[in-house]
């Protein structure tokens, strides 16, 4: 028999467990259905698909550029000026004060004085200049004496006018009296003899007024003269004493004392810094491409250095037979610069439009190759030619076609 009290117990003890496992799955259910939400939520928004690449990621496309054509020309530097100063008089050097390898100073100062370079013989021109003065001095006393004697010729003009008119005026009185018989004719005759005389003496002192300042005139012109040979002798006594015209360098000295110095011949070659040029011999056709005032890049080889240089004159066809004309362009001054120097210049002549490439591209440089990448071959080779560097790029006559791309390594 079975114990009422046991079977109670029994159904009791299962009723639980199916509790207990409801429970459970309820609790598996929710979670699950919690952590599908949590998921949905957090799952980020689909974006839109990128824009596609106009060409292969990793790869540069072959174009055009426009870029400014140049025309290298080459020149010489000028960076010293030499002065060759020469006598303006013919005579003997009597003097030499400077030599080879001394500096001079041109007197900059308002009490200092220019170097005396050389001095010539002046006794000559000493000589010169005293006769000057004393024809100057005897033709300035003719003058006064002139002067002088005019003053008199014209007071006793004006004493001769007056006689005359008191002496005609008598003879119209005598030719009354003679006509009205009041007067005898012999009185008559006297009084027109004293009359013309009296005229001939005016006529007389006129003349010498005429020839006196006559004379003066001369003496005046030849006082000219005289002024000039004066001022003449006093200049080239002057030119005895050659002075350095600017400050610098003595170069080169030709002559020695005792030598004669002849106008134009070279005495003393000075050296002076002055703003360097450098003279480039350029083309009608490249320079139809320049003007005055264009600022230019120049290129100095022995120092391996660019200047940013002016253009300062266009001299035409300085050499007509080859059509060149000398271009003088204005350097910053530089110590480093020599006379002699080769430079090179830069001119433009236009624009130009050439394929170009990153250089950076090249796959190897000798001989010249990249890497092309095509859409339906993929991948090849090929070797190109190139031309003239144009900065981080490079121009490209043959090998490849606008518009290819290829590969960057």
């Amino acid at each position: 028999m079975i114990d009422l009290d046991d079977r109670g117990k029994s159904g009791g003890s299962a009723r639980a467990v199916f509790k207990i496992a409801a429970v459970v799955f309820i609790l598996i259910g929710f979670g699950v259905w919690l952590s599908r939400s949590f998921i949905k939520k957090a799952e980020p928004e689909k974006s839109e698909a990128p824009a596609p690449f106009d060409h292969q990621p990793g790869t540069v496309r072959v174009e055009r550029r426009v870029f400014t054509s140049w025309v290298d020309q080459v020149g010489s530097v000028r960076a010293m000026n030499e002065v060759c100063i020469s006598s303006r008089i013919m005579a003997e050097v009597s003097e030499m004060h400077v030599g080879e390898g001394d500096l001079v100073s041109a007197g900059e100062g308002r009490d200092s004085a220019a170097t005396i370079l050389a001095v010539l013989d002046d006794s000559e021109i000493l000589d010169r200049l005293a006769r000057a003065e004393s024809k100057r001095a005897a033709v300035e006393q003719e003058v006064e004496l002139g002067r002088a004697r005019l003053v008199a010729v014209r007071a006793q003009v004006e004493s001769a006018r007056a006689s005359r008119d008191r002496v005609s005026s008598d003879y119209r009185r005598h030719e009354e009296l003679y006509r009205n018989r009041a007067a005898t004719r012999q009185q008559l005759e006297y009084a027109r003899g004293q009359r013309e005389m009296v005229e001939a003496r005016l006529r007389a002192l006129l003349s010498e007024i005429q020839a006196t300042e006559s004379q003066i005139g001369r003496s005046l012109a030849q006082k000219q003269q005289a002024d000039t040979a004066v001022r003449e002798a006093r200049s080239m006594l002057e030119h005895t004493v050659i002075r350095a015209p600017f400050p610098g360098k003595i170069h080169r000295i030709a002559v020695d004392a005792g030598d004669m110095a002849i106008p134009g011949e070279p005495l003393i070659c000075m050296e002076a810094p002055f703003r360097p040029e450098l003279h480039v011999h350029v083309p009608e056709s490249v320079r139809a491409g320049l003007m005055p005032g264009q600022e230019l890049e120049v290129v100095i080889e022995p120092l391996g250095r660019s200047f940013h240089a002016k253009l300062r004159e266009i001299q035409p066809r300085t050499d007509p037979s080859a059509g060149m004309a000398l271009v003088s362009i204005t350097l910053p001054p530089d110590g480093a610069l020599a006379n002699g120097m080769v430079g090179r210049v830069r001119i433009p002549q236009g624009e130009v439009q050439p394929m170009v490439i990153p250089r950076a591209a090249l796959q190897e440089e000798q001989p010249p190759a990249v890497v092309v990448w095509h859409p339906e071959r993929g991948r090849e080779r090929r070797s190109i030619t190139l031309g003239a560097d144009r900065g981080d790029l490079v121009e490209v006559l043959s090998g490849l076609d606008e518009g290819e791309e290829v590969v960057m390594p």
